[in-house]
């Protein structure tokens, strides 16, 4: 008989044991999700934040760089792999149209620049499609970002004024 109360007691504390480490591991994991979604929340947020700065300086008549370094510091700290696939496809795909905006209005500045110093016609005629390139490039990114703001998972995130 006490062989048998050694083998329920030995089952129960291997029960006992066996609870406790998957517990240990579920809080664990609910930790670690808690602390990707409060990540995933302010990188949402700061971002919302970036695009309606871009949105700004898109607005401005005057050719200005744009600014895009909370995106920049996610893809070099590896956070946007806390958001998912699609939604990642999205915000990847308006900030590479950003990026190509900025680089345009660099060209901008440059040929406005070799303008103000030669005034050729050669100079003026550069400056004035680059611009027109650009100017339609910020229409472009401007519509691009208006639909990601809209998206619900970062509609959120939007500061209403």
């Amino acid at each position: 008989m006490s062989e048998n109360i050694n083998q329920v007691t030995l089952a129960l504390e291997l029960l006992v044991t066996f609870a406790g480490v998957f517990l240990a591991f579920m809080l664990d994991r609910l930790i670690d999700w808690s602390r990707d979604e409060k990540i995933k929340k302010v990188l949402l947020r700061n971002m919302a934040h970036e695009l309606i700065r871009v949105k700004d300086d898109l607005a401005s008549e005057e050719v200005k760089r744009l600014n895009h370094d909370v995106y920049d510091s996610a893809v070099a700290s590896g956070r946007l792999n806390f958001l998912p696939p699609e939604q990642l496809m999205k915000i990847t795909n308006v900030y590479a149209k950003i990026n190509n905006t900025d680089i345009r209005a660099i060209a901008v500045t440059v040929a406005e620049e070799a303008f103000d110093q030669s005034k050729s016609s050669h100079s003026r005629q550069e400056y004035s499609s680059l611009r027109n390139v650009f100017n339609a490039r910020k229409q472009e990114v401007n519509k691009l970002i208006d639909e990601l703001l809209t998206e619900p998972w970062l509609s959120r995130y939007v500061q209403k004024s």
